[in-house]
């Protein structure tokens, strides 16, 4: 998919594209601009997308994403094509703040403006699977920058010059930036399910919310809404296949990939990939997956420190906002051939919103008996040699968001202050990737999805109830097929508990029999082994903390910052804070 940066303000021409090559020059195939008396627009269009902009003589609008329209007067189907397009166009340019979560299907981000009068409007997703940005500088020229990359927002509104280390230490210690804050002062995120106006010189308003996850579940029984879920997983996957006569898949050794493989129509080809560092036991079970659905499976091999290898074009590509070492596949979409799929589905978000992954085992038993657990204890995680102060405000904002979020969702708050929206999950950075490499979709991040998975009570989630009563009935070809952690998807809690033991017992004794006990046997390469490798050396010294804007996190001599990291902080922190040096250092050129 696409990106954007428009700004109110007039700039000269080449001005907005450099800023977008300067960050996504490595996942785009052209930078075009568009200029008036209405400001200026710059989109740089990825290899594999349609054409995301619409223009008639008065109005000009532009669609990121490929979501699903359901609009009078054409047929549901994706938005960025033909008659859907201009309906779309029509609609956005006309103002219209409501209905978005009925219209639109899916990850997006638009924007339009009315060439004449110079007013327009920015619409986010329901849940901003694709972010948007915006800055408002002290300065009156400056006007209105909106764009969906944070650092070129930041850049083209001239605020790279100031972070918040509060947003820094988030970053480092939770792997995400609570919103609406980004590492810019002067940037803020645009909130979920919103639309915002602005006029010539600036916003006309605030945002304007058309949804909100409330807990509001209109499902009479788990049952219910499990049936309800079934049914929009397999419409929407249906919908995603439509007029191709063979689709992608990225299959894992899991579930949640296999059961949107079950959900492909009969007669709809699917080429299947995997990459690892080494064929292990996820690659082999993904195999046997594929073998059982008639599907063909592709491996790729990630040479050891493959992230690192790739480490400034990725990075860049991310951001700030997110971690880099999320986008696994940079590299293998073009040598794999996952960018030449007309469509490539997964099985992201399922475990977050289907499965309440993020409430603890201890809390998860109060959940099942009915209760409303509260506040966990959020602690800050260590970050040696940080001011105290810094990490304690972190700490504080993170603590303040999940509070805030209690007015909407209050039994369910603490969970969904880490999926919610999408910028909050550790994880985002691998949407954010690959939406940008391949033509992605996720069927579990459709609208219905999220709206039910918003809607049920926690505790039908638990221990995975709703999802496998949703999902079984897709995962019987491959009954047979255990899970790579030791488990059957297919059947209930009660086998998996007599199963569980006994396929551990299994693998481990194969494993030591075939030498690969130790050895990684998920797609993650071992990340202690990484941060010790000398191309982790060579990356770092070439991009010192102490020359870079994060240095002012550090209360010792940012110099000597590197060897209390080294020696105290856990690799993923480690791997984090070369990031955000690499992007705030005076040398980064993109």
């Amino acid at each position: 998919m696409s990106d954007f940066l428009f700004s109110s303000r007039p700039r000269t021409p080449g001005t907005l594209a450099a800023v977008l090559e300067r960050w996504l020059g490595a996942v785009t195939a052209e930078t075009r601009e568009y200029h008036g008396a209405w400001g200026s627009l710059a989109v740089a269009r990825a290899p594999h997308d349609p054409e995301p902009v619409h223009e008639d003589e008065r109005t000009i609008s532009v669609l990121i994403g490929e979501p699903f329209a359901r609009l009078p007067g054409a047929a549901p189907g994706p938005a960025a094509e033909g008659a859907r397009r201009r309906l779309v166009h029509a609609r956005l340019v006309s103002g219209t703040r409501d209905g978005w979560d009925e219209a639109l299907d899916g990850p997006f981000a638009a924007l339009s403006v009315d060439k004449a009068e110079g007013r327009g409007m920015a619409v986010t997703d329901l849940f901003a699977w694709i972010p948007l940005f915006a800055s408002e500088r002290r300065d009156p020229d400056a006007r209105v920058v909106i764009g969906t990359h944070a650092d070129a927002v930041a850049e083209a509104a001239g605020a790279r010059g100031e972070i918040d280390p509060v947003s820094a230490a988030e970053l480092l210690g939770f792997y995400a930036i609570t919103p609406p804050h980004t590492l810019y002062p002067a940037v803020r995120q645009l909130p979920a399910g919103s639309s915002r106006t602005f006029a010539s010189g600036g916003w006309a308003g605030g945002s304007h919310a058309y949804w909100r996850p409330t807990e509001d579940n209109p499902f009479a029984s788990a049952d219910e809404a499990a049936e309800a879920l079934r049914e929009a997983l397999a419409a929407d996957v249906a919908l995603a296949c439509e007029g191709h006569p063979r689709v992608g898949l990225l299959l894992s050794g899991g579930e949640d990939s296999r059961a949107v493989l079950g959900a492909v129509p009969a007669g709809t080809a699917v080429q299947a990939f995997i990459y690892t560092e080494q064929p292990n036991r996820e690659v082999r079970v993904a195999g046997r997956v594929a073998r059982a659905y008639g599907a063909s499976l592709r491996y790729g091999r990630r040479e050891p420190g493959h992230d690192l290898r790739h480490f400034e074009a990725v990075a860049a590509m991310t951001g700030t906002q997110n971690q880099f070492i999320d986008v696994h596949g940079y590299g293998l979409h073009a040598s794999m051939g996952i960018q030449e799929m007309p469509v490539v589905l997964g099985g992201f978000s399922s475990d977050a919103l289907l499965k309440a992954d993020n409430v603890p085992p201890k809390l998860a038993k109060r959940v099942r008996r009915g209760e409303t657990p509260g506040f966990r204890d959020l602690p800050m995680p260590p970050l040696a040699g940080v001011r105290e102060e810094v990490a304690r405000a972190a700490y504080e904002r993170r603590d303040a968001y999940r509070r805030s979020l209690a007015e909407i969702r209050p039994a369910s708050a603490d969970e969904w202050s880490y999926i919610y929206p999408l910028t909050q999950r550790r994880y985002a950075g691998n949407v954010h990737g690959n939406r940008r490499l391949w033509r992605a979709h996720e069927p579990f991040m459709s609208n219905p999805v999220v709206k039910l998975a918003a809607a049920v009570p926690q505790r039908w989630k638990i221990g995975r109830a709703l999802f496998h009563r949703a999902v079984r009935p897709l995962l019987a070809k491959s009954w047979h097929v255990p899970h790579s952690r030791n488990r059957m998807p297919y059947f209930s809690p009660r086998v998996n508990a007599v199963a569980r033991p006994v396929l551990g017992l299994v693998r481990d004794t194969r494993d030591l029999v075939t030498g690969q006990r130790g050895q990684v046997q998920e797609s993650w390469p071992f990340w202690a082994e990484l941060v010790r490798t000398p191309l982790m050396a060579e990356k770092t010294a070439r991009w010192p903390v102490a020359d870079s804007a994060v240095g002012a996190l550090f209360e010792l001599d940012p110099s000597h910052a590197a060897d209390v990291v080294r020696e105290e902080w856990r690799p993923l922190r480690q791997i984090a804070l070369l990031q955000l040096a690499y992007l705030t250092s005076p040398d980064f050129a993109g």
